[in-house]
């Protein structure tokens, strides 16, 4: 019989289903919040009610057997309760000896209960939604299900190494928290992982934790993902020795080891760094230096870290994962500042790429045999718009500016584009992962010098410092950026070449960098064909590319979510396929 798999990022936060065939390829993938339309998704699990079973029936073979792959271990129950236990016993002495929990503590472990409880909670029965949903359908009788759980660093070193053209590679796993530490290293070869022991390191301490700390002091929310801000932040800021320092001492790199500091100096920094926070009414520039600090220090530590697993000498190519590895600044840097010759990060690094690092996993334990892939995997993998309720938007909408452009398409919006029109650009599949990779864009005119303010404040609506990103041919990509190396799924920043940044002054951004999204032909070929025509047009082999969405939202899903954004914010114009809608 036949298995199809399906993995389910069952974490707290960023929760994602995918499908995996019988041959090992990823049919599906996409984010709960992407359907739901709610950032995040905290706190919900992706086996949606009456939505997965449906997507099984789609996307599964008949009469196959279920995998079920989740992406945290037996062990981590466990694990989560250890962990309040061990914050219920240290409340109680604080309260025994002084009468109460000092403050900075009181914080912190505030932090690792709702953490715990968190993640307590998506775990008690993985895919219970699925399983009813299918018991009340005639494939329950037909399907045999079965279960899997993986280790959660396990899944995200899968999800970066399957999803890579590598033979071989040295995996790094950086993330807030797993089962038992924050990160962990394996060597990828042969297509098997085997971790790499000697660096494991029980508790707390964390890269990505610090992160969300400077995040919060910056004034934004880290459980919202606006980790993002803190990175156009700091382009805006300078060195300042102070607040280095302090960042500087919260946390360090011993061989393959990331730590804290002692918990009570812990607390001591965490309440200095709690004290500047960013009030109500205060400008975020006002803390660009402590942004800046901030990006320095995560640089530094993820750079020494990197440097000590490459010692290994297993190999020169790296898969870098986790949710630290959505840091494009530093992505960016990693070649030029370890001995890494060549690295990939996945489009969706973090927790919801688990989902597929889970079904990958599950089909290499069967098929241990399966060839490992020559070019990256395909970002475009989600849901496309339905036909249907386009074609009912053309029927019964009544807007009059309404083209049915056919293949013409790419050409019509290149048009705009050199017109200096923003516009919505909507094709095929959804990406998976955070960022839009040409299927669910808006895309503007490069050249123009205020298109950022323009975007920022009456498209986009979010603040002023955030940058954009430029789409580039990859034929051209050395011609604009220092020590290019092809970014397929815009997941790391370059700094532009002195003479090419003045001609695009619309997505270089305050340090003089911009995150690259590499396009070629045989990965997207409608976006490459709009591009091009671009580039025929204006001799600029590049355009603006940010996501289709406004601040606050996730990127739109549906038609009605699409034509939502179009008509409430300062788009001029919207193709969905090959329908251009213009105001």
């Amino acid at each position: 019989m036949k298995r199809n798999y399906v993995g389910l990022a069952n974490s707290f936060h960023d929760s994602s289903i995918a499908i995996v065939d019988e041959r090992g390829e990823v049919v599906f993938a996409e984010a709960t919040e992407r359907y739901l339309q709610h950032k995040r998704t905290i706190g919900i699990a992706s086996d949606l009610f009456m939505r997965t079973a449906k997507l099984i029936d789609n996307y599964c073979d008949p009469d196959s057997e279920i995998i079920i792959a989740t992406s945290w271990s037996d062990e981590t129950s466990a694990i989560m309760q250890g962990h309040l236990d061990e914050c219920a016993a240290t409340r109680k002495h604080y309260v025994d000896a002084l009468g109460k929990v000092p403050a900075p503590l009181s914080r912190q472990l505030s932090r690792q209960i709702f953490y715990s409880r968190s993640q307590l909670s998506m775990l008690e029965h993985p895919a219970r939604l699925l399983e009813y949903e299918l018991s009340q359908s005639d494939r329950w009788e037909r399907t045999p299900i079965h279960y899997r759980r993986y280790e959660h660093h396990l899944t995200h070193a899968a999800s970066g190494c399957f999803s890579s053209p590598f033979d071989n590679a040295l995996c790094a796993v950086l993330d807030g928290f797993g089962e038992r530490s924050s990160f962990a290293c394996f060597h990828y070869e042969g297509g098997r992982l085997k971790p790499i022991t000697g660096g494991e390191c029980v508790g707390w301490s964390s890269l990505g934790i610090f992160y969300s700390l400077v995040c919060e002091a910056c004034g934004f929310d880290h459980l919202s993902g606006e980790e993002w801000k803190v990175m156009g932040l700091a382009a805006y800021g300078q060195h300042d020795e102070a607040l280095y320092a302090m960042l500087r001492e919260m946390v360090a790199v011993d061989g393959r080891n990331i730590h804290f500091p002692s918990r009570a100096r812990m607390g001591q920094l965490q309440a200095k760094l709690h004290a500047m926070r960013r009030r109500k009414g205060q400008s975020p520039l006002e803390f660009a230096n402590l942004a800046y600090a901030g990006q320095r220090v995560f640089c530094e530590v993820l750079f020494a870290f990197l440097k000590n697993l490459h010692a290994t000498g297993l190999s020169d190519n790296l898969v870098f994962s986790g949710g630290c590895a959505l840091n494009s600044s530093a992505n960016g840097k990693i070649l030029a500042n370890t001995p890494f010759r060549d690295l990939h990060v996945f489009s969706a690094p973090g927790d919801d790429g688990n989902a597929v690092g889970a079904a990958l996993l599950a089909h290499r334990d069967d098929h241990p045999e399966t060839p490992n892939r020559k070019e990256p995997l395909s970002p475009y993998l989600g849901s496309c718009m339905s036909e249907e309720t386009l074609n009912h938007f053309v029927k019964f909408s009544g807007v009059g500016k309404l083209t049915h452009c056919g293949n013409d398409a790419p050409k019509r919006a290149a048009a705009l584009l050199a017109d200096n029109r923003v516009i919505g650009w909507i094709q095929g599949c959804a990406e998976f992962g955070p960022r839009a990779l040409g299927n669910r864009s808006i895309l503007a005119d490069p050249r123009s010098p205020d298109i950022k303010e323009r975007i920022n404040s009456s498209v986009k609506f979010r603040e002023e410092f955030r940058p954009f990103a430029p789409s580039i041919l990859d034929e051209f990509g050395s011609d604009f950026f220092h020590e290019y190396h092809a970014s397929p799924y815009m997941e790391r920043t370059l700094r532009f070449r002195e003479n090419a940044a003045p001609r695009v002054p619309g997505v270089v951004h305050a340090d003089g960098t911009g995150r690259v999204q590499t396009i070629r032909q045989q990965w997207n070929p409608r976006f490459h064909a709009l591009v091009s025509e671009f580039h025929r047009l204006t001799d600029i082999p590049l355009v603006l590319n940010t996501s289709f969405n406004v601040m606050g939202k996730p990127i739109a899903h549906s038609v009605e979510d699409a034509l939502a954004v179009f008509f409430t914010s300062g788009l001029d114009a919207m193709f969905i396929q090959n329908i251009l809608i213009e105001k």
